[in-house]
């Protein structure tokens, strides 16, 4: 069953603390990733600092995305990982 808005706020503490841990991934990854560019390893070093205030950040971005909408907190790793990294793609990295 597909949530509606005021069950998808309710069910999103649930996955402030996954997202962190999406956000923490991929900023590492991006460090690490010789052929990021300039705004990718400064987006990744700033999020690193604090991976939970960023993770709650793109927690929101979540909300909307079909896949959570459809399960709720029941969301797979893979498809939140994706969900974040396309997130923080469209609107935290500029450039």
């Amino acid at each position: 069953m597909a949530l509606n808005f005021a069950d998808r706020l309710a069910v999103r503490a649930n996955i402030i603390g996954r997202c962190t841990g999406a956000v923490a991934n991929y900023a590492l990854y991006l460090l690490g990733l010789e052929a990021a560019t300039e705004a990718q390893k400064a987006w990744a070093a700033n999020a690193i600092r604090n991976p939970a205030a960023t993770g709650e950040q793109v927690s929101w971005y979540i909300l909307n995305q079909p896949d959570f909408i459809n399960d709720g907190s029941g969301l797979s790793d893979a498809s939140l990982s994706a969900s974040v990294e396309a997130a923080i793609n469209n609107h935290f990295i500029d450039g």
